[in-house]
This record gives C-alpha cells, sequence and structure tokens, in this order.
C-alpha cells in the first residue's frame, strides 16, 4: 500500500497541468516560461509563431499540443462503418425511389457506374448563436 500524499492522476498530469501552464504564462505574458514549458512539452514553434502574443500564440500551440484534426480522423476511421457496409442500411433513408430501381440499388452496393445523385441540405440558423 502507498504512504504519502495521494497520487496524481494522469491525466492531470499529462494533460491538464500542461494545459493550464500554458495558458498561464501565454494570457499573463510570461515570455520567459513559454519557451521552457514548450521544450518539456517537444513543441516546437516556427520563428514567425514565435513573434506572436496572447490569444494568437495561444491557439498556435494548442493546435501542435492536441492536434484535435487527427484525434478526429482516427475517431472516423476506427469507428464509422465503411461506405460499402453503410449503404446497405442508409440507401432506403438517401433515396426516395423504390428499392429495386436502379438509383437506389447503385447506392445501396457503390456502384461506380451508377446513376450520378445528389443529395442537397440546407443549414437554417437557430435563434443560438453559431448554431444551425
Amino acid at each position: 500500500m502507498y504512504e504519502g500524499k495521494p497520487l496524481e492522476r494522469a491525466f492531470n498530469q499529462f494533460i491538464l497541468d500542461p494545459i493550464f501552464r500554458i495558458f498561464a504564462a501565454v494570457m499573463n505574458f510570461k515570455k520567459e516560461e513559454i519557451p521552457i514549458l514548450l521544450e518539456k512539452l517537444a513543441i516546437r514553434l516556427k520563428s514567425d509563431e514565435m513573434t506572436l502574443e496572447g490569444k494568437a500564440l495561444l491557439t498556435v500551440i494548442m493546435w501542435k499540443f492536441l492536434p484535435a484534426a487527427d484525434a478526429l480522423i482516427e475517431m472516423i476511421v476506427m469507428h464509422l462503418p465503411s461506405p460499402v457496409t453503410a449503404q446497405k442500411y442508409r440507401a432506403e433513408t438517401l433515396n426516395e425511389s423504390p428499392s429495386d430501381d436502379e438509383a437506389c440499388i447503385g447506392i445501396r452496393n457503390c456502384y461506380l457506374k451508377a446513376p450520378l445523385m445528389f443529395y442537397v441540405s440546407k443549414m437554417v440558423p437557430t435563434s443560438e448563436k453559431g448554431r444551425f
């Protein structure tokens, strides 16, 4: 059994604490702390990025520290079905023609030579700012 002070959770130690330190250093304009934090986290900024200040610098650092695009792509690849699999159960929803129609069969089976189909969607803003 461990005796002494309680252990810090790994998420706090490796994710939250560095984020809080970066935010504090950048937003409080502590220019001497920023390079030290970046070196510890293996974040390399270009010379033009190092001239940024405040929110612009914070944005660049966070993009490099936690690249959301990579995580999103990985999640899509791992959790979404392939088009061939998905079209088998989505064809009826995507197409209003009968299920034995050439277009519906082409959608369901992902035929390359099937008739060209378009789906047009319109996004309508709601009363909430930035929501559709």
